[in-house]
Parts: structure tokens; sequence; C-alpha cells
């Protein structure tokens, strides 16, 4: 496997020296691609390379059954046509209604509120074709949330399907920048679709009303296009520094915060990918929220080399139905997702009882050892007794798998390189680098890494002597990473002072802690912030859990903590002796036991963590936030380590969690791993 170049010379006090993907050691891409500079431009490379192609494809929908057939498509021509007469549309719609042009930016901005589907892309690139900008909506996480979006973009016109319509006029008086909303679906409700189905005509003519008495135009896209088609107008082409997007973070980790993200950034960090994956003719299952930044990202990476995107239907339930109908080429998939296919399927192969069980288990051993030989991906006995019946669940025609969001559980990792007959790799990303920054070569057959920078990315480490990561260290350098490159975000929407908090003059910092390996790969190893990400790739406050954890009337103290690759937490309890004594003894049924022989008990600790469960789902706790199992400790932390605390009593949440990292393993080692498949794909990240 090729390692991280290190460009000579580039150490400076308190940082390592400055690492780059090996193929691109000059820091750029080297021309490729390079008369292709916004995201307008990269479209019409698509329709001039791949003319008539087979493009955007969504599930027919029945709705006398409520079910879905096969994908049909619209080719690059077809949608190209579209673009334009929606784009035309548009400019009368905004010009009628929404003449206004947005201060800050200098643009205009649309909102997009809707799951994935043709409709979202082609609005977007018709957004384009007038150098306005998007921006994606969701209301998935409440309504304050979406009025929180629409205000602070300054949104005027929103594209939208039509099951959104009567909560976009519900909140008409707390957004009063909006005034037109499209409907992606017909108002006549004559082509049925899952967004139409609770809807009829009686029912639409008092949406109809309702818009009108609100002073807000209500148009399906099809009048727009019409429009369109009537009034055609000529295309403003963006620049590379004008905006494309403002990408909202889902606001897990405190208040949303609006990326804001250039024609530029985006297409530097996709000309990246695409020449890191080298994958052309390209068939794309599009699942996870376009509204979010790492599917767009997708998708724009796989136009380099031309891609035909077929859309979920929507159901997450039957995702692996999409794609035995679709059999894509390539799946990018979050490890939450990635996780709970693992458990089911995993469930009737590797785990089954009897020869099924063996045959499955000695296959994967024989398998995985093959491909960490690089003697390939194919086993021809293999294959046909165990993996090729795991390989069609997913359409059978995999080629690669990537993975992004939070680190994968290597056995996982492994798992599916054996089941798929491919390679499964994992890259680093924020929403501020478009989801670029660190990618697997093609060529890495290892786990515990999220890659090599990709081509045009720098990146460096940040010494944080206080957590004990230098850029010095040795055998493997250690830090916060910093990543400069033009894949990084132009700000946050109307936060300059965020702005300049994550910026280290033309760097950015990431608040993530990485080494570098032996082999030149970057694995991930901590965070700086006292945040925690699960498995459910969403990020954890610890402080308000710990809180109303230590109030629990056994409990003395209580310290969380939390793992990428689990979806519950283990914690360190420190009980109150006066109240947990006699309790102890009648649970272990020991009277004369002593305190540092019940913390011991197991039966004690399954108890103990009952009872905080308990506490939690009285306080409403979601169930990333949940207790899976404890550590107790029958004396205060300061009198276990008195580094554990500052001077002013605050906990070292760095120093504890190293203290107890191999105990944190040993807990993290007895959960169960199952998650609740109504577990909503919109939420992931």
């Amino acid at each position: 496997m090729s390692k991280s170049f290190v460009v000579p010379s580039s150490e400076i006090p308190g940082y390592s020296p400055i690492y780059r993907h090996p193929k691109y050691k000059s820091g750029t891409h080297n021309g490729e691609f390079a008369d292709i500079t916004t995201l307008h431009e990269l479209f019409g490379h698509v329709v001039k390379t791949y003319p008539k192609k087979e493009f955007l494809g969504a599930r027919d929908y029945y709705p006398e059954t409520n079910s879905f057939g096969q994908y049909a498509w619209i080719t690059t021509t077809e949608a190209a046509e579209t673009i334009s007469e929606l784009g035309s549309g548009l400019d009368m719609v905004y010009a009628k209604y929404a003449p206004e042009v947005n201060s800050s930016t200098g643009q205009q901005p649309i909102g997009i509120l809707a799951m994935n589907r043709p409709e979202w892309l082609l609005t977007e690139l018709a957004a384009f074709r007038s150098q306005r900008y998007t921006v994606g909506v969701s209301d998935t996480a409440g309504i304050e949330a979406a009025e929180c979006t629409i205000n602070s973009a300054d949104i005027h016109v929103i594209a939208c399907s039509m099951d959104k319509i009567p909560r976009m006029l519900d909140r008409a008086d707390k957004t009063p920048s909006l005034k037109v909303i499209v409907s992606m679906d017909k108002l006549d409700c004559s082509k049925p679709s899952v967004a139409t189905q609770a809807f009829s005509k009686d029912t639409v003519d008092i949406l109809k009303t309702r818009a009108e008495l609100l002073n807000i135009a209500l148009l399906d896209m099809d009048e727009v296009i019409a429009m369109g088609r009537l009034n055609p107008t000529e295309p403003a082409s963006p620049k590379p520094s004008d905006l494309c997007t403002i990408c909202f973070t889902s606001g897990s980790s405190g208040a949303q915060k609006g990326v804001l993200l250039t024609h530029e950034a985006f297409i530097h960090a996709t000309r990246g990918a695409h020449l890191s994956l080298e994958q052309c003719d390209t068939t794309y299952l599009s699942y996870m929220s376009l509204m979010y930044i790492f599917d767009r990202y997708m998708v724009y990476s796989f136009m380099h080399g031309m891609v035909r995107i077929g859309f979920s239907c929507g159901d997450s339930l039957r995702l692996l139905d999409d794609m035995q109908v679709l059999r894509p080429t390539v799946l990018t998939i979050t490890p939450i997702t990635l996780n709970r296919m693992y458990d089911r399927i995993a469930g009737a192969t590797i785990g089954a009882t009897g020869i099924s069980g063996v045959l499955s288990r000695f296959g994967l051993k024989s398998k995985t050892k093959r491909i960490s030989a690089g003697r390939g991906f194919r086993h021809a006995l293999w294959d046909r007794l165990v993996f090729d019946k795991v390989a069609s669940k997913f359409g059978g025609n995999i080629k690669l798998l990537a993975s992004g969001g939070t680190p994968l559980n290597p056995e996982v990792q492994d798992f599916f390189r054996a089941a798929l007959s491919c390679n499964v790799i994992q890259g680093y990303g924020q929403t501020e680098t478009v989801a670029g920054g660190l990618i697997q070569m093609n060529d890495d057959r290892k786990n515990n890494n999220i890659g090599v920078p990709s081509p045009g990315v720098d990146i460096r480490l940040r010494s944080i002597p206080d957590m004990g990561y230098n850029a010095t260290d040795a055998p493997s350098p250690r830090g916060e990473m910093m990543i400069r490159s033009k894949i990084l975000f132009s700000g946050y929407n109307g936060d300059p002072e965020r702005t300049k908090e994550i910026m280290d003059g033309e760097w950015m910092a990431t608040g993530d802690i990485v080494q570098v390996n032996s082999d030149g790969s970057i694995s991930f190893v901590d965070r700086i912030v006292s945040t925690m990400k699960s498995a459910w790739c969403i990020s954890i406050e610890p402080a308000p859990l710990e809180m109303i954890y230590s109030s629990h009337r056994l409990v003395n103290y209580v310290h969380v903590y939390g793992n990428v690759c689990t979806y519950e937490l283990v914690a360190i309890v420190v009980p109150e002796p006066s109240a947990f004594v006699p309790w102890a003894r009648a649970v272990a049924g020991k009277a004369d036991a002593e305190m540092i022989k019940l913390c011991k008990d197991d039966s004690v600790a399954k108890e103990i963590t009952q009872e905080l469960r308990v506490l939690a789902s009285k306080n409403n706790f979601p169930p990333r936030a949940m207790i899976g199992a404890v550590h107790m400790e029958p004396v205060p932390l300061d009198q276990i380590n008195k580094e554990f605390y500052t001077s002013t009593l605050k906990i070292r949440r760095h120093i504890v969690n190293q203290h107890y990292k191999t105990r944190y393993n040993e807990l993290f080692s007895t959960l169960d791993t199952t998650i609740d498949p109504k577990f909503s794909l919109e939420r992931e990240e």
C-alpha cells in the first residue's frame, strides 16, 4: 500500500510535517478536469460526454398496494432540457415574487425540503443555472429547526414535496421571508407518489386557499417548467467563488451551523474523490439525505466519470429491496446502517448454528486471509457456498463500498469485504470540508485507518500537550488534524466569530485527534472537545447526562463514555455509600458484604445499570444516551488519581478516559449492538 507523501522540511515547532496524497505530491490535481470549475460546468460535461445515457431514476409507486416497481429513468439530455426550462421558470418566479438579492451573499437562495428524489437534484442544478444557491431544509428534527433554517438563510422560495406543504403553511407566520412554495408533485394529484397518498383534489384546493390567504404563491414544478418553456431565459453561469449551497449541520451537538460552500470547494473535493476512487460508469443508490453533505459529495464525485443515480423509495426498511432492483455498482453507507445490516446478515451466516454456521465462519476466515494478502476478492468455493447469497441481497453487482461518518468496526469491514467480494474503504470529512479530506486508497486492505489525504488536500498534526498528544510522538505522531485545501468552507452563515475560532491562518482545525501510522495511513484517535460521537453518528455532550444520572439516590457521581462502534454508553459509577450499601447487600444477598466487594458484584452492576436506565427513561433520554454497562468505583475519583480534576475541581475528561480505556473496552464488549430499525436515515450526517 502506498504511503502518505511527507513534504520535505515542512515541520515547524508544535506541528508535524505536511502530508499529501502519494500520487499528487505537488498538492494539486495536476490539471485533470481543470476546465470544470463549477457544478454547473460539471453537469454540462456530463451531458456533452455522455449524451442520452440514463441519468436519474426513481421507482414507480403503486398506491393500491403501497408497493414499488422498477426504476423509471430520464436521460442526461432529458435532464438538461428540464433543467433549462425549470431554471427559466424560476427566473420568472423570482422576478415576480422575490426579486430581492441576499445582502450578504449577493445571490438568491432556494430552499429544498423533500426526501431524495430526482426533483431534488433537478432543482439544485436549475438553481446553479441562474447563479442561485440551494439550502437544504429539514423538519425531522422539529419545526423549530426548519424555521431557523428558513429565517437565517433568508429563503423566499422553497421547493418541496406535497406532504411538506401543510407544515410550511402552518409555520408561515414564523417564516415571514417565505413568498413562494413550489410543489415537486402535481397539484392536481394526477401522478401518485408516497408524498401525495394523503391528498385529493379537495384537500389540495384547501391548501391553495390557505396559501392565498397567507399571501404565499403555491405552484407546482410542472407549472414552473411550462412558464420557462414559453419564456426561455439565458443562463447566468456561476463563478467558482459563488456560493453553491448553505449546508446546515444536524444541530445534534448544539445550535445548527449554516456552512457556506462555494462551487470551487465542491469541485475540488469531488474531483479529488473521483481521482481517488477511480470509478466510471457508476450505478449509485442515493438514500442518505441530500440536505446533508455526504450524499451530494458522492453524487457529484461520480458525475466526473458518469453516473446513473437511482433514488431510494424513502423507506429504510426497503433499502435492500431498492438495491436488488437497482443493482448498484458503488454503495456509500454510514457505519450505523452497515452495522445494522451486519447484525442481521452475520446472525444468519457466521452466527448460525450447525453446518451452515461452521461453513460460513471457515469461509470468512479463508477469504479474509486471501484478501489481506492481496490475492483478490473472489473465491470459487466460498462465494458459491456462502457469500454470493449475501451479495445478491445488495444487488449482486457491488464493486466498491465506501463508508464515512465514524470509524468502521474492523470486524464489520472484514466481513463485508468477504461477503460482497469487493473492497470496503473508509474516509473522513466534515461539512466544512465538503465531506472530503481523507480516503483509503483502492489497494488498502487494512482496517483501523481512515486513509490518506485526498488529492489536493494538505494534512498536518498540531500538538495538544495538555492531552498528551504530540506531533513528535514516536513511532506514530499524534495531534489535532489540521486541513489546508480549496475544499474548505467560506465560513458560517452570519457567524464570523465562530468561523475565526475554527481557523488557524489558512488551516482549519478539525477538533479530531489522529495519528500517522507506520504505513503512512492515518487513524482516528480521540476528540478534543468533550462531546462524544457514538455509532448513531450523532455527537453527545456528556455533562448534562451526567448531571441527571448523578442525581440518582444510589450514586455520588456518574462519568459516561461513548464509542463510535457501539450504540449505548458505558459509565464509571461512584456509589453513595449510605444508600448504596444496604440496597446492594439486598440485591447481592450478602448481608455483611463491604463496599469494595459489592462494587465488584456482577448482579449489583446489572441492577444499578437498570436503575440508571429507568431514570434516563423518566427524563426522556434518547436511546443514544442510555447506559448499557457500568464499572463501579468504591471511592471518589479524586482518591484514585488527583490528576482527574483541575484546581477548580473541573473533571479532566481525557485523563479519566485514558485511565479507564482498557475497562471501557471490556464493558463495550458486553453490549448488544442491535439497533432499532426504525431509526431515521435522514438524521444521519
